[in-house]
């Protein structure tokens, strides 16, 4: 297997992260390599934040806060993780949940590229790589995941009503996209990119095996 210690999933909403995710852990558990997959849902998820509902991020009060909030989270997490030998999966909690929802929640730019910095430097102790899921088409994406998982998901999580919902869905996720696409090509680690046209997620699993060193 690749040499790492922390395998990262991540990409916009439904892209195939938690699949990739379960995918990955099955692959190591049947080559019995100890390992720890993190549910992006998981209950009590290390790198969730709890105590406080994130709202916006305009001013620079609230974006300290919320800065010094997840490096908190991910040193404790780094720590926690370096203490045992196995390799660990995560999937959303760095590009779409917190560097996502800070850059849809009004983060200064400035400050989310140090967010952004920050972070990547405090994962380094783990040997991290990055599989990202490229959605090319993000609204078509939006209707795509919220056709599949119904109206309660569409709407009661994610307030997408109408086709104007949809379309600045689209707008805004594809600056998040565009975003991690240019934290994950200035970080000198191993990297995957996974341009998502059209589903085909046989083609993606063995792209992933084959990049991870498991055939």
């Amino acid at each position: 297997m690749l040499n790492t210690r922390l395998v990262i999933v991540d990409g916009i909403p439904g892209s195939g992260k938690s699949t990739a995710g379960e995918m990955l852990a099955n692959r190591l558990a049947s080559a019995n390599i100890s390992h720890r997959f993190y549910h992006e849902l998981e209950e009590n998820h290390p790198l969730c934040i709890y105590d406080r509902k994130i709202g916006s991020l305009e001013s620079q009060t609230e974006a300290m806060w919320y800065q010094n909030r997840v490096r908190e989270l991910f040193h404790a997490f780094v720590s926690d993780r370096s203490r045992v030998n196995e390799v660990t999966i995560i999937e959303s909690w760095l590009f779409q949940d917190h560097l996502g929802v800070a850059q849809c929640s009004g983060m200064d730019p400035i400050l989310l590229h140090e967010l952004a910095e920050s972070l990547t430097e405090i994962l380094s102790p783990l040997n991290p790589t990055v599989i990202y899921y490229y959605q090319v088409n993000v609204e078509l994406n939006w209707r795509w995941i919220c056709d599949l998982r119904g109206t309660e998901f569409a709407q009661g999580r994610c307030g997408l009503y109408t086709d104007d919902d949809f379309r600045q869905a689209g707008e805004t996720w594809a600056k998040v996209r565009d975003f991690s696409c240019e934290v994950i090509d200035n970080w000198n680690i191993p990297k995957l990119i996974i341009r998502n046209e059209n589903r085909d997620w046989e083609k993606y699993n063995r792209q992933i095996v084959e990049f991870l060193q498991l055939e």
